[in-house]
């Protein structure tokens, strides 16, 4: 991705938001709405309609002002990567940040951020904590505490749990664009994984923060959980290998392998729901990386799958 950097001229927003629409006419106006809400108001909105054919398009016409920009793309593009690489390509603002059509922000997350940043000024690369609504009922992912942490240790941590969200982080867009963007045209999913992981082997630290600033509606998406395909291969692997072996010293190494054997595993314990699996595709295991909750998982992925499906109902059996 090649975007140069330009500030348009008089403005003085830090924070260009950016959210990607393809067919979702049900929700997207509680998105926008939810960005207009904000209590900090140093932003532009861009909105890219990625050939919705839902209606969707129409109702981001009224919003278009100064402050709300709409683009339009000639083709959709899996992930909604493409998208969200045009918004920054289009934005005028130091920092970028992003919400995903089907979702909504709270009202702080601007000031949150806004107020990290002015705290962390060497800092590039904040993550939010956020709920989440699956089959009606509120989770979610919070950090522990606000602070700044190394890159090794956000690696770590990364290789166990999910700590970034595409709705709950700031970036700042020079950092976007050096670590190349958004995956477009070279996954449909995971993709949001492989540039959180970029972004983390280009930053020497990030800040976590544990304020909930946004609600990530997995009833709204429209993806079936533990049904949807996946590829063989999980996107941060091809990352994990470059990086290892352009920097075969690294101390991250064994972090990074961690990471890639949690997604990869997870990938494949879905290609076997969906039936897709077969013993071959756990060549993409780190197998001396494994840890006791990765070797369990490994276990599940070996037994043939009415096996595991017996097993599991002999537990939910009363006594």
């Amino acid at each position: 991705m090649s975007v140069a950097i330009t500030l348009a001229s008089g403005n003085h927003a830090m924070f260009s938001v950016i959210i990607p629409v393809h067919n979702k006419k049900e929700h997207v106006v509680a998105a926008i709405e939810s960005v207009l809400a904000q209590t900090y108001d140093g932003y532009e909105l861009i909105l890219i309609d990625d050939c919705s054919t839902d209606g969707s398009a129409e109702l981001l016409r009224p919003y278009e002002s100064d402050r709300v920009r709409i683009f339009k793309r000639d083709t959709p593009g899996p992930g909604g990567y493409a998208a969200r690489n045009l918004g920054v390509e289009k934005s005028n603002n130091k920092w970028v940040t992003f919400l995903d059509a089907d979702d909504v922000w709270y009202s702080n997350h601007l000031q949150a951020a806004h107020d990290l940043i002015e705290k962390y000024e060497e800092v590039d690369f904040f993550s939010f904590s956020r709920d989440k609504i699956f089959r009606g009922e509120k989770s979610g992912f919070f950090h522990p505490r606000e602070e700044q942490i190394d890159r090794d240790t956000a690696l770590a941590r990364f290789s166990r749990r999910d700590i970034f969200h595409t709705n709950a982080v700031a970036i700042k867009r020079e950092l976007f664009i050096e670590a190349g963007g958004f995956p477009a045209g070279q996954c449909k999913r995971g993709g949001d994984s492989d540039l959180w992981l970029r972004l983390l082997l280009k930053c020497g630290s990030i800040v976590v923060s544990p304020v909930v600033t946004s609600c990530y509606a997995l009833d709204n998406s429209g993806v079936i959980y533990g049904k949807s395909k996946v590829e063989r291969q999980h996107p941060v692997q091809k990352t994990v290998i470059d990086f290892i072996k352009n920097n075969p010293d690294s101390k991250v190494k064994s972090r990074l392998k961690k990471l890639s054997n949690r997604k990869n595993i997870s990938w494949l314990a879905a290609r076997k729901r969906s039936g897709d699996f077969s013993l071959s595709e756990l060549s993409v295991i780190y197998y001396s990386c494994l840890d006791l909750a990765g070797v369990k998982q490994l276990l599940k992925l070996i037994v043939p799958l009415p096996v595991t499906k017996f097993t599991a109902s002999i537990r939910k059996t009363p006594t």
